[in-house]
């Protein structure tokens, strides 16, 4: 088979509105900024990737993405030939932030798939095509929390992830509003976004109830791994690494450490699939399972995060709902959302070109 060349990469800013303000105890998200790339080859393929910067988070910022795009990675890649020997390897040696690596690395995905005649995450090697995702009920008063998992549940979410603060007696008043409307198969995710203590936390947890609880995600300072594992190490709920896991290297330190029971993967924390699959494959060998995580990010890059979770299988669980808080966007309808699983189709790549030309994203091209 013949390989692509990159012929023109375009860049194209889109703002979303969403449906409701996204809160957590890192900051408030009224809109969100993506950043969309268009690779050109010299065939008839376009490959699209897309980015979205979360300061609070990793202190990258939108502009920064711009910039590596313009100066850095897209002077380094044009007319590179696409094979998954050379260009990963290109890319990931540049200096660069990893949302923007990950923004080109979706893109070249895409490509590769659709030169194999394959959607995504059939060339990634999946086996189905469907996932089910956990829903956030954002940081809030007890009652509103408990109203909003009314919604979820009548929406048809099974798996719920909680979003809470530093203040460990008003946490325990929200997950006993939030259990006062559970079913018993409902299964919780408590993600207190670095806020806690280890004492803290453990007062909290004696508080609650927690036999319906599938893991505290990343409840201390991402450097705090110590405190990660005195809490592994009490075996009182299984503990996922989110924002102390970005690069191959973290993921090494956090399993040989015996520090988690689990990583979250994020293509906008790692680079993008490429890095996010070395992070998966060395998980699978200390026999660890992982989340496919996301930030609040536009639909281009939470369906590449779908497509690569279903060809991992120790990917265990996934938390890809930022679509149902975007106000609206021409590709949601590519997620196939029944209730809470995603429902991924064979086309090709991403399976978005057609929403993607009727849309006229890039406009005039």
């Amino acid at each position: 088979m013949a390989y692509m060349r990159i012929t023109k990469i375009e860049i194209q800013v889109l703002n979303i509105d969403l449906k409701q303000p996204f809160i957590t105890s890192l900051r408030r998200v009224d809109q969100i900024e993506d950043i969309v790339v268009k690779i050109h080859t010299d065939t008839d393929l376009v490959g699209y990737g897309e980015a979205c910067a979360v300061t609070a988070i990793t202190g990258t910022t939108n502009e920064d993405i711009i910039k590596d795009l313009e100066n850095i990675l897209i002077p380094c890649l044009l007319n590179k030939r696409i094979d998954e020997n050379t260009v990963f390897i290109a890319l990931h040696q540049c200096k660069a932030h990893p949302e923007s690596k990950a923004c080109i690395d979706i893109a070249l995905f895409d490509l590769l798939a659709k030169h194999s005649s394959l959607s995504l995450h059939r060339y990634l090697g999946s086996k189905t095509s469907s996932l089910q995702t956990d829903l956030t009920i954002s940081l809030n008063t007890p009652s509103l929390m408990q109203a909003e998992t009314i919604k979820a549940l009548d929406l048809g979410f099974k798996v719920l992830k909680i979003k809470l603060d530093a203040d460990f007696s008003q946490n325990i008043k929200r997950l006993k509003a939030v259990n006062e409307v559970l079913a018993p198969a409902i299964r919780l995710r408590l993600d207190p976004n670095q806020a806690l203590r280890l004492d803290t936390c453990v007062q909290m947890l004696e508080g609650i109830k927690t036999d319906n609880i599938e893991c505290m995600e990343q409840p201390f300072a991402a450097k705090d791994i110590s405190s990660m594992k005195r809490l592994k190490q009490m075996n009182i709920v299984p503990v996922l690494a989110d924002e102390s896991l970005f690069t191959l290297k973290d993921a090494q330190i956090l399993l040989e450490e015996k520090a988690i029971d689990m990583l979250n993967i994020k293509l906008m924390k790692c680079g993008g699939i490429y890095q996010a699959r070395k992070i998966s494959l060395l998980a699978k060998e200390f026999n660890k399972g992982c989340m496919i995580g996301s930030m609040l990010e536009g639909p281009i890059s939470l369906l590449a995060a779908a497509h690569f979770a279903l060809s991992q299988d120790n990917i265990i669980m996934a938390d890809l709902d930022s679509p149902l808080y975007l106000k609206e966007h021409p590709l949601l309808d590519a997620f196939n959302l029944n209730k809470d699983t995603i429902n991924l189709s064979d086309k090709l790549g991403l399976g978005i070109d057609t929403m993607m030309q009727n849309q006229h994203i890039f406009p005039g091209r």
